[in-house]
């Protein structure tokens, strides 16, 4: 039997968080539900957006291996910030995501107080334009009329949307500063092999000689 109820539950199940981006034309109102930014290296590649593996220093000296196709391939790669925002209109909570330069007002914002939460922001791109530059105005928000819910895990639910292995997860004690993903079993490229993934775009190589074709490198099936 059915069981019903004239109340809401105190805690709805979510399965995900959607990645939401400034619009063109309009603008993003929000409040961030976090603390602090998120900040990751990103390449396009095969059709989406995925993180940089490439060897780097973290913030607490120790380096983090990796073997990045993208960069392999000689691909940019460009850094991208991350915050969790609630929409109060929508009630959505959702990751924004921005590039590093249009995010230095929240930088200013958390050095200013300490803290993102309860920061509220407005991105827009002034030119209308689709990948035009994006401006993001700040302001406190007044939680004593508004109740703002606890933040995700941000890198979880990145490494949902990028389908990297959360297994992999690793974090020091004390700080998020030198969170990464690692891999043990297998390398990132296998497990992101799903039917519904783009396919690689040729390398350099094949482009300079097949024309921009990509040349047929084994028999057909």
């Amino acid at each position: 039997m059915p069981i019903f109820s004239s109340r809401l539950p105190k805690v709805q199940k979510h399965m995900g968080y959607d990645l939401r981006r400034t619009p063109a034309p309009g603008n993003l109102q929000a409040i961030i539900t976090c603390d602090q930014l998120l900040v990751c290296d990103t390449h396009y590649w095969g059709g989406r957006t995925l993180p940089c593996e490439r060897i780097q220093t973290l913030p607490d000296g120790t380096t983090a291996p990796g073997n990045c196709a993208a960069c392999n391939e000689s691909m940019p790669y460009r850094t991208h910030v991350y915050v969790s925002a609630f929409d109060t209109r929508s009630r959505d909570h959702f990751i924004f995501e921005c590039t590093a330069h249009a995010a230095k007002p929240l930088e200013d914002y958390f050095d200013a107080t300490g803290t993102l939460r309860g920061c509220t922001f407005r991105a827009s791109r002034p030119k209308g334009l689709k990948n035009s530059k994006v401006v993001i105005e700040t302001a406190p928000a007044n939680l004593t009329k508004i109740t703002i819910p606890n933040p995700p895990d941000l890198i979880l639910a990145l490494s949902t949307i990028w389908r990297l292995p959360t297994s992999g997860l690793r974090s020091s004690k004390n700080t998020s500063k030198t969170k990464r993903i690692t891999t043990v079993e297998k390398p990132l490229r296998s497990m992101r092999e799903q039917p519904d993934n783009q396919p690689e775009p040729p390398t350099i190589k094949e482009i300079l000689s097949g024309n921009g074709r990509r040349k047929r490198t084994t028999a057909p099936r």
